[in-house]
């Protein structure tokens, strides 16, 4: 049986591998096992085609090599657009074996913009180089924007009064419920709105509003009832005023290290503390209950009420000493 093969080059030319065949296509010849075969003018093992096709490499391959590079410097910050691309991009131009390239890029704060579009003209240079082989003849590297300081490092490094610098976790607004109850009226409204113009354009039969809600028309006259209405309002109003710009509750509690901070909440905190006082010699049980940035201890013993107190209340200050602010903390003992 014949043992057939093809092995192709760049131009498609194929040499045929047979048993005992004759020659194959143009630029092939064949290559019998039994050696009775036609293997045209010249007796080698194989022979390849002679034109293998060559390579284009495309702008955009030049481009997207130069965006990864740039992308994976240290101090490019990388920036998402809505529509088209981001950043940092890139822009090639292909002559032959030779690219020109240009490079938009964003720069993190605190380094200077010098140097490190002189480093990212040399990584680009250097990966384009090594990766298609072209020869570039110019990176321009564009520093577009700069990124503003993190607020993350100032955020655990404490301030000389010993607070600690950042945003804090907070509450939700207090006027949110006033403005989801807004938003559900004016959705309301509004496909009352919808559903009157479809009734009048003929698009939908019945009434939108049942007749008997506002079976008369409506005549307004002085009322004893208006002035006070208009003060309630008016009162109203002020009340939305007042909580549309209140300071929403923070509802965890700061823990700093010396290179790190975390967010608890009082209850965690509770914890730590229950913990804390359970560890105290002639303590049998403690449990620690939290309100807002206050501690309630209840604590079970059988040793001297004044010793005990005493160390646990030291026991609770060190444990909870890095939390900003400390809670305070009150202890009620029982005897056991």
């Amino acid at each position: 049986m014949a043992d057939l093969g093809a092995i192709g080059t760049g131009t498609g030319t194929v040499d045929a591998v047979g048993s005992t065949g004759s020659a194959g296509s143009a630029g092939g010849r064949a290559v019998g096992a039994s050696g009775t075969g036609d293997f045209g003018p010249e007796s080698s093992p194989v022979a390849l085609g002679g034109d293998r096709g060559r390579l284009d490499i495309a702008p955009r391959a030049v481009e997207r090599i130069a965006e990864i590079t740039a992308r994976r410097h240290g101090a490019v910050v990388r920036r998402d657009a809505v529509l088209g691309r981001g950043l940092p991009k890139a822009r090639a131009v292909v002559a032959g074996r030779r690219t020109r390239i240009e490079v938009q890029v964003a720069a993190a704060w605190g380094r200077p913009l010098a140097d490190v579009a002189a480093e990212v003209c040399r990584a680009v240079t250097d990966d384009v180089e090594r990766f298609t082989g072209l020869g570039v003849d110019r990176v321009d590297v564009d520093i577009t924007a700069v990124d503003p300081p993190s607020t993350a490092a100032a955020a655990v490094e404490p301030t000389d009064a010993g607070a600690i610098a950042g945003n804090s976790p907070v509450a939700g607004p207090a006027v949110s419920v006033v403005g989801v109850v807004g938003a559900l009226v004016l959705i309301g409204l509004g496909v009352v709105g919808i559903a009157e113009m479809l009734r009048t354009a003929g698009l939908l039969r019945g009434d939108v509003i049942p007749a008997g809600w506002f079976g008369r028309s409506v005549v307004l006259e002085p009322a004893d009832w208006m002035r006070p209405a208009g003060i309630a309002a008016i009162v109203a109003g002020l009340v939305l005023l007042v909580v549309t710009v209140k300071p929403r509750r923070r509802t965890h509690l700061a823990v700093s290290g010396p290179d790190t901070m975390v967010w608890i909440r009082a209850a965690d905190a509770a914890r730590l503390a229950a913990d804390s006082a359970g560890r105290v010699d002639s303590v049998t049980s403690a449990s620690v209950v939290a309100k807002r940035r206050r501690l309630r201890a209840t604590v079970t013993t059988f040793g001297d009420p004044a010793r005990v107190s005493g160390e646990v209340g030291t026991a609770i200050e060190e444990r909870l000493s890095t939390i900003t602010p400390r809670p305070r903390v009150r202890i009620d003992l029982r005897e056991d």
